[in-house]
């Protein structure tokens, strides 16, 4: 069963939808949105060493956000948060802008969708995952192909499959990296090979 704990860090993740749609309707210039995220990450980098350096640091951030980090994240590594703005920057600089905004929305909705129907649901397991949350969030991430046009819907349909692949199989990279990478990179190739 989830814990609430779990619920509030999937509602956060909710949040990262802010990337996309930002770009989508307020950033026009691909490389506005580079330089923006880039101090994000710095500024989120900057923290993930001051929080795994200085004692009292860790004790503050451990006290504000330990009851929803996961175990890796204790242990020194870079939280969720720190590899959304790592993903979204390397998507957005990698891919054309179309591309970018799905693989972030995918990312957002696919990932925080099979995280939540897996946990609750998943009694077919592969590895740490299951069946149930990837097609769970297989469905999610079809209707926003379907929803946003900004590719052809080929493009988008194979996007959201190559997502929520990379969700399941057990590539040892953070998701919120692992997904956008992958599907954009495939609809990267499918849209220059059209």
């Amino acid at each position: 069963m989830i814990t609430s704990n779990e619920y509030l860090r999937k509602i956060i993740h909710l949040f990262n939808l802010i990337i996309p749609f930002g770009y989508l309707f307020f950033i026009n210039e691909k490389w506005d949105m580079v330089i923006l995220l880039t101090v994000f990450t710095f500024l989120f980098l900057f923290v993930e060493i001051l929080r795994n350096k200085i004692g009292w640091i860790k004790s503050l951030f451990n006290s504000l956000f330990n009851s929803m980090l996961r175990g890796h994240e204790l242990d020194g590594k870079l939280t969720g948060a720190t590899w959304v703005l790592i993903g979204a920057l390397t998507s957005i600089m990698l891919f054309s802008k179309p591309v970018a905004i799905i693989a972030l929305i995918f990312m957002s909705l696919g990932d925080t969708t099979a995280g939540l129907i897996g946990q609750n649901f998943g009694k077919h397991k592969v590895g740490n995952k299951s069946w149930e949350g990837f097609f769970s969030g297989l469905a999610v991430c079809i209707i926003v192909a379907i929803n946003f046009p900004l590719l052809p819907l080929t493009v988008s349909l194979a996007g959201a499959l190559t997502a929520m692949i990379m969700e399941l199989v057990p590539i040892p990279l953070d998701d919120n990296f692992k997904i956008p990478l992958g599907a954009g990179a495939i609809m990267m190739m499918l849209t220059t090979s059209a």
